[in-house]
Parts: structure tokens; sequence; C-alpha cells
């Protein structure tokens, strides 16, 4: 049997049918070649982060299974064409950093991974002047700052301490809470495994 990690996937949107084009995207995770889909976040309601304007988001994060590759950088990146190829099939457009999304999947933690490689082209951003946008990161550069990855993340694994954190998930959630305010993010419906959606109210 190949070798599988566990990755984490943060999930955001905020443009036409947030909540749908969320599942949509569960249910594409859950089937991805090797992939084994170990746990769905509550769904989040979040204020929008950056100077656009915008409509607020819809947050989750997914724990999936997934092949480990030949080393932790080819099987990371592996996983991040597949992230940028299921964008484009659910409607993705690409705009200003920060800007509204249709769907938006970002590699959050690789296992037990902490890695910076250079992303190849089909998975770079087109936004020529976003600084960073030729490397992943894993963990995600921004994810201990950011409480719509927080909150979700620590529905799932409150005690993990990722790889170069001091503080565990649960300890950064509360941390970014008291910076962003207990009114940044809110649960909205918990996921339904049968169903196969968020269709039950927190």
């Amino acid at each position: 049997m190949e070798q599988q990690v566990l990755a984490y996937i943060g999930l955001g949107a905020n443009v036409g049918r947030p909540r749908e084009a969320l599942e949509r995207a569960v249910s594409a995770l859950s089937v991805l070649p090797g992939a084994t889909l170990a746990g769905v976040s509550r769904l989040y309601r979040t204020r929008p982060v950056g100077p656009v304007a915008q409509a607020d988001f819809h947050n989750a994060v997914v724990a999936l299974r997934v092949p480990a590759g030949d080393s932790p950088e080819d099987g990371a990146v592996s996983l991040l064409l597949e992230l940028k190829a299921l964008e484009r099939v659910i409607g993705r457009v690409e705009r200003e950093r920060w800007g509204p999304r249709e769907i938006d999947l970002d590699l959050l933690l690789f296992g037990e991974t902490e890695l910076r490689v250079e992303r190849p082209p089909a998975a770079r951003s087109h936004d020529a002047a976003r600084t960073g946008a030729q490397w992943l990161e894993v963990p995600h550069v921004a994810a201990a700052e950011r409480l719509f990855v927080l909150a979700p993340l620590a529905d799932l694994a409150p005690e993990l301490v990722p790889p170069g954190w001091s503080l565990s998930v649960a300890e950064t959630r509360s941390r970014a809470e008291a910076a962003e305010g207990t009114d940044a993010v809110e649960p909205v419906a918990e996921w339904d495994d049968r169903a196969s959606c968020w269709c039950q109210p927190t």
C-alpha cells in the first residue's frame, strides 16, 4: 500500500453560491486518486480580510489522507496541482489578492513537513504583483494569523502543534480571536457525512 500523510486543506468562497461550491470541493477532494477523507470542519461565515470591500466568506477545513509521494516536496506539490485543477473546474476566476473568490483551496499542512519549494507554473498565481506567488510554503504562511483558517482547523485538530509553531492550533485560534474579535467568525452549519453537505445547524 502506498504511504499516506494527513493533509489539511482550507476552503473558502464568497461569490455565487459559496456553500454549494465548498460542498462540491469536499466531494471532489474525497475522490482524488489515492485520497481518503478524514474529516470536515463546521462551516463558518467569516469577515473578509484585506482592503477589498466584498461579501462575507464561507470557510471550512478538510482533513485528507493523501499519497506521501517520493518526497514531502513531491507529495505536497502533487497535491497543490490537484487543488489548483479543482479550483479551475469549480469556476475560480483570477482576481486581485484578497479579492472575491468563487472557490479557494489552500494547502495548510502536509503531515509533519515544513517546506518551501518552487511552484510549477500550473500552480502559480496569475497576479504578478503577489509576493511569494512562485513558492509553496507549508505550513501555509498565513495560517497562524488568520482566524478564518484557525477556527475550522481547530474543529479537526485542536491539540496539534504544526511544524514551526510554538502553540497548538486551539491556542493560536484563541490568540487570533482576541486580535480580530469574536464576531470575525461564526459557525453556521455542521457537516453531515451521510448527506455530504453542511445541513445541520450548530
